[in-house]
């Protein structure tokens, strides 16, 4: 009796627990910065795109806007800046975190409110002007938001947190996609652009009352009007200076489009030098040479650069002392850390890009897709996110980590299994969508968890940063010849690889939870 008693106040201790991370809050505020974080993203590729192509802007045009995403895969080289400056008036009357997040969405809002007034059909290159700056403001706003989750919550409270994140940044696409569409239909795309940006702005409104990591003493005097009023002077003031530099800059003659010109003239000299025929080596050499720079440089601060580590100078230089100190904190498990976040979510962004061609060349409808995938789909993968948060919290990271790696490689195999049936039936499509979602959604959060619990608080922002553009680079890298190896072997075997590709991840999280070393990091992360 007192066994099954003891059980039973621990199980009812361990509700309470989730029941309280899960709505206090931090959480709700999670929500609408996940909201607004999620909502730009869209209005430069799905959205930008269907304008652009209303406007009869040519297909190769649109193309070459994708490139716009850059912005979000190299935002580690501007992540630094979060960490150490401030953003004048904001800074001192938010704190940094809120600081940089209310400049960040307030910035990624005047660029929107900036597309409105631009027309593709006279000026295309306004347009992409606008559209780079969406897209430098909302990938500013994901590290600030990324560093203010990460400062806020306590190793046992990342894996759900990054699940409510999820759910408000798919919220956040979902307005833009949704509800943008359906005002351009209803008033055209400019009115569009300056109703999401409206909706942007109200957002801005969750720094007010989200809290402060970094100073929770400094919400006391917040809506004070004599801070109030000085420090969005100020901040207004400071974004409207750092906008116009943008603006000016990348327009048609501007400053930063000239010095991109000269790059790209001393580039081109360069590779002159060099025959033809080996400028297909080079760059395949220098591609292999970035995708091995992370784990070279942990091995030189592992070994002859080692006495680097117990320089504190070292720490202060931005990107390179970032990462040194990752490599300080986990020493030769740094490898293992690394590798982990190249590799757990390579499977599904190798066999995302190719699932669509299969639903078409298998017969499925454009309905039947977009039914199975809309309201459904979405919904499984916000279950899934939660189902990871608790499994987290119940069972500890190091576990759901691995179960989230084998139900990775589960349900790509799902999609080898799909592409052998011969009748396109919609509940065989409805089971692999909602099994693949699921997962998704359930190894999406344990694995921003664990990104999460291995950035240091000094320096969360640049380290977080560095973690996921680590993470795209890898993904978006293979997924770019995924094409190609299902072309060649077709889709069964294809699904069958990309389920493979998930197994040194299960091996790496095994082996991380077998030696302990997950849990010691979740017992204590450095503040």
């Amino acid at each position: 009796m007192p066994n099954t008693l003891a059980a039973s106040v621990k199980k009812l201790d361990e509700f309470f627990l989730i029941s309280q991370i899960a709505t206090s809050r931090k959480m709700a505020a999670m929500l609408g910065l996940g909201f607004s974080a999620g909502l730009p993203i869209m209005l430069v590729y799905q959205v930008l795109s269907m304008w652009l192509r209303t406007e009869d802007v040519s297909r190769s045009a649109i193309g070459f806007f994708v490139w716009v995403g850059f912005a979000y895969s190299l935002k580690f080289l501007w992540a630094p800046l979060v960490d150490r400056f401030s953003i004048p008036g904001f800074s001192s009357w938010l704190g940094n975190r809120r600081g940089w997040t209310l400049f960040s969405i307030l910035a990624t809002a005047l660029a929107m409110l900036a597309m409105s007034f631009q027309d593709p059909g006279t000026n295309l290159a306004n347009v992409a002007v606008c559209a780079v700056l969406i897209a430098l403001s909302s990938a500013t706003l994901d590290i600030c938001v990324d560093a203010w989750r990460v400062d806020s919550a306590a190793n046992e409270e990342q894996a759900m947190m990054s699940a409510v994140y999820q759910l408000g940044y798919r919220l956040g696409m979902i307005m833009a996609v949704s509800g943008g569409l359906l005002i351009a239909d209803l008033s055209g795309y400019q009115g569009a652009y300056i109703v999401l940006g409206i909706i942007a702005i109200i957002g801005a409104s969750t720094t007010l009352w989200a809290g402060e990591p970094t100073n929770p003493d400094i919400q006391k005097n917040v809506f004070k009007t004599s801070n109030m009023l000085p420090a969005l002077f100020k901040g207004l003031a400071f974004l409207a200076l750092i906008g116009a530099f943008f603006y000016f800059g990348l327009k048609d003659g501007g400053y930063l489009r000239v010095f991109a010109g000269y790059v790209a003239e001393i580039f081109t000299s360069f590779m002159s030098l060099f025959p033809a025929k080996y400028h297909t080596r080079m760059g395949a050499g220098f591609f292999i040479f970035i995708l091995c720079l992370p784990f070279l440089a942990a091995v030189y601060f592992l070994t002859l650069g080692r006495n680097k580590l117990n320089v504190s100078s070292t720490f202060s230089i931005p990107i390179l002392g970032d990462f040194a100190d990752i490599v300080r904190r986990t020493g030769w498990m740094s490898l293992a850390v690394l590798a982990i976040v190249a590799t757990y979510r390579i499977s599904d962004t190798t066999m995302g890009v190719m699932a669509g061609p299969l639903y078409v060349d298998l017969g499925y409808s454009e309905t039947t897709i977009g039914s199975i995938k809309g309201v459904f789909g979405i919904s499984v993968l916000i279950f899934g996110a939660f189902l990871g948060g608790w499994a987290a919290t119940k069972y500890g990271l190091a576990k759901a980590l691995i179960a989230g790696a084998v139900l990775t490689i589960i349900t790509n195999l799902a999609f080898a299994w799909l592409a052998t049936i011969s009748a396109p039936k919609a509940y065989y499509l409805l089971v692999t969508i909602g099994a693949d979602n699921i997962a998704a959604g359930f190894a999406g959060s344990v694995f921003i968890a664990f990104m999460s619990i291995m950035t240091n608080r000094k320096f969360s922002a640049s380290q977080y940063a560095l973690f996921s553009s680590l993470f795209a680079f890898y993904g978006k890298s293979l997924a770019g010849f995924s094409g190609v190896l299902a072309d060649k072997i077709g889709y069964e075997a294809f699904f069958i690889v990309t389920a493979l590709f998930g197994i040194p991840a299960l091996i790496l999280v095994i082996f991380t939870w077998l030696n302990g070393f997950t849990d010691k990091i979740m017992a204590g992360r450095e503040e």
